[in-house]
């Protein structure tokens, strides 16, 4: 007889966890070297230890978020990239390899049901840690003004920043849709 809100025991997932830990390491290493350590806040920084932590619990919601996140924050970083920024060359382990991983871990560990209100919320959250213990200088997750250029755009920092949440709601929310059709018709990989 099936039991349908049994819980499922998933297994825990150490290759993918160990490849995020080790992305995150290597990114992370260089910006202490570099004397930028408060750049780990970034969300997609944050994102990539997250991950590592979900698939070594082997925890879908741990893991999902950290890939909502990556999918919001990877074109912005291609799009500066393209503007004009500095490529810091670790940062392809955080939107390149981690991204990978993430996919890889849901793939197995199946998607949860209402990641993208779940991410959302946790990149409230994270907005609000970035302001709480960030600084004004860096701007780190634009916590304190509107992004260098955007200033004719929107009216106010407020205004700026429900814009910047609702647009990754939305992507999140499409991104959600997409995941959990595509779990319907290919049930999470069970571990030999």
């Amino acid at each position: 007889m099936s039991r349908p809100f049994a819980t499922i025991r998933r297994a825990a997932l150490p290759w993918h966890g160990a490849g995020a830990l080790a992305c995150w390491l290597i990114h992370g290493g260089n910006h202490v070297l570099r004397g930028t350590p408060h750049d780990l806040l970034w969300a997609c920084n944050v994102a990539v230890p997250m991950l590592a932590l979900g698939c070594f619990a082997g925890a879908r919601l741990a893991c999902a978020i950290p890939l909502l996140w990556l999918s919001f924050g990877t074109p912005i970083w291609l799009v500066d990239l393209a503007t004009g920024a500095g490529l810091i060359p670790t940062s392809v382990f955080v939107h390149v390899f981690a991204p990978l991983i993430g996919i890889a871990a849901v793939r197995r560990l199946g998607w949860p049901p209402r990641a993208w209100l779940a991410a959302t919320g946790a990149s409230a959250g994270l907005l609000a840690l970035t302001r709480l213990v960030g600084a004004p200088g860096p701007n780190v997750n634009l916590a304190f003004r509107i992004h260098d250029g955007w200033e004719r755009v929107f009216g106010s920092h407020a205004a700026f920043l429900a814009v910047l949440l609702a647009a990754s709601a939305l992507l999140f929310a499409g991104i959600d849709a997409v995941a959990r059709r595509l779990a319907r018709r290919d049930p999470p990989r069970a571990r030999p």
